[in-house]
């Protein structure tokens, strides 16, 4: 599954890292020799590869809606809004500084417990009877 960042409304691939196997035996490498890599997340590298595409979005300064909604709203350009509602760009510079930094991964995921586990048998009469746990008791003692 693509994992992207968005700075500004521009979404841009993530930084991922994982362990492959090399098949093919590039870079030096034996075929099927395992390796590491570190760089943008290779599912949401395709995903723009198929579209044509170098990043998807657009910045939220250029987009015409939200000017038209500014303008509507009676301020006098986008500065004018951002200074209003108390948008700092030093500090989103820093958070969208964080946010390009963090590398994803992949851990497995943990498996849960069932939500309704089969505890007090199975009904094959076919009207629906069977016993489910783990919340609370029977229709019978209950």
């Amino acid at each position: 599954m693509p994992n992207y960042v968005s700075v500004g409304g521009v979404w841009s691939p993530a930084n991922e890292k994982v362990s492959l196997i090399d098949h093919e035996g590039k870079d030096g490498r034996q075929a099927g020799d395992p390796y590491i890599y570190e760089g943008p997340d290779r599912a949401a590298l395709f995903e723009l590869w198929q579209a044509g595409e170098k990043t998807f979005g657009s910045d939220f300064r250029h987009d015409p809606e939200f000017l038209l909604r500014i303008k509507n709203l009676g301020y006098t350009g986008i500065d004018d809004y951002l200074t209003q509602i108390g948008y700092d760009p030093i500090k989103e510079e820093k958070k969208n500084k964080e946010k390009k930094d963090v590398v994803l991964r992949h851990e497995p995921l943990k498996k849960g417990k069932a939500v309704k586990e089969l505890g007090g048998g199975r009904d094959f009469s076919g009207m629906g009877g069977d016993k489910l746990g783990d919340f609370g008791l029977p229709k019978e003692l209950g």
